[in-house]
């Protein structure tokens, strides 16, 4: 309780907060705040390992399901990473864009490679002839995803509705996936 107090409280206050003011938006006192988490350093990088966990739970419940073509899948996925995993838009923009690199990379990179890895177990059981060079376009293919998604968060004004983005992005996505 106190670890989701913690991280409900960083994601509102965002990474200027001090500890304190965590602690105390949290509810908890500061010896109990730093004997889980001893910078804010740490906070967010666990707020990041548990959004990428959840992304990596969503990934597995679509992929698991066997009622939608390899084409609609990538149509799938492609969405759930557009809209992220559940928060709002304004902690998407503080997670992707205010919080530095250093503080989850050690965190994210192995979720990364899970969620390349799961979309690669798929792929190759799915597609209708998977490239021998599966993870690289895995790899291009999420980042592209991932690059729209930070473009939009850094000019929202310029940044295509999701829906639009959705569109442009699943045809390309699907040709990196099955081009010879």
């Amino acid at each position: 309780a106190i670890v989701g107090a913690v991280i409900a409280a960083a994601i509102e206050l965002g990474p200027p907060a001090t500890l304190s003011s965590i602690a105390a938006r949290a509810g908890v006192g500061a010896a109990s705040l730093h004997r889980y988490f001893p910078t804010t350093a740490a906070i967010f990088a666990e707020v990041s390992r548990q959004t990428y966990r959840t992304l990596l739970a969503q990934v597995r419940a679509l992929l698991a399901r066997t009622d939608i073509a390899p084409r609609d899948m990538v149509h799938e996925v492609c969405r759930l990473a557009l809209q992220g995993p559940g928060l709002t838009y304004e902690h998407r923009r503080r997670l992707n864009l205010e919080i530095p690199l250093a503080w989850s990379i050690d965190a994210v990179e192995p979720i990364y490679a899970e969620i390349i890895g799961e979309l690669a177990g798929w792929a190759s059981s799915r597609l209708p002839t998977p490239p021998e060079d599966l993870h690289a376009r895995l790899f291009v293919a999420f980042g592209a995803v991932r690059g729209v998604v930070l473009m939009g968060l850094l000019f929202p004004s310029m940044a295509p509705s999701q829906d639009e983005a959705l569109a442009i992005v699943t045809q390309p996505i699907w040709e990196i996936l099955t081009a010879r």
